[in-house]
């Protein structure tokens, strides 16, 4: 949901993620006690976004200025509910939304994001520095004004 933010779409990726896991099951490599669940989530994650390339041509907004990337935005943003931020997650652009789960939720180095959406580091980085601007904006609207 993170990645698609579509039900159907997330449906139709497990499926195929699953399909994928049973038919190349015998090719797992035991590595450690969470080598399984590493394994399906890498799956998951790559067939995540081979289905929002297959169907959405993702514009990356152009790279930001280098001084632009390391400003600091500091807002009190407590009391704001965990759920409200998924939500805003979910309705970021897809390319916000996709550098932003890759980067903060499940991990992933700027080089690595780069490699998986065939994009630069740097435009990585700067979606990244988008997506978070964006939720700190919509957040401080939400505690300012309440819910919109």
């Amino acid at each position: 949901m993170r990645i698609l933010a579509n039900h159907h779409d997330v449906e139709d990726v497990l499926i195929d993620s699953f399909t994928k896991v049973f038919n190349n099951i015998k090719r797992l490599e035991y590595r450690g006690e969470n080598s399984l669940n590493k394994w399906i989530k890498t799956i998951v994650i790559n067939e995540s976004i081979r289905y929002v390339n297959a169907r959405n041509k993702i514009k990356y907004d152009d790279d930001l200025p280098e001084y632009e990337m390391n400003t600091v935005f500091d807002s009190d943003l407590t009391g704001i509910d965990v759920e409200q931020v998924y939500s805003l997650i979910e309705a970021m652009p897809a390319g916000y939304r996709m550098v932003f789960n890759l980067f903060a939720i499940e991990g992933y180095s700027h080089k690595e994001i780069s490699e998986m959406l065939n994009i630069t580091e740097n435009t990585s980085k700067s979606q990244l520095r988008k997506a978070r601007m964006n939720i700190i904006e919509k957040l401080s609207k939400i505690k300012k004004y309440g819910n919109e």
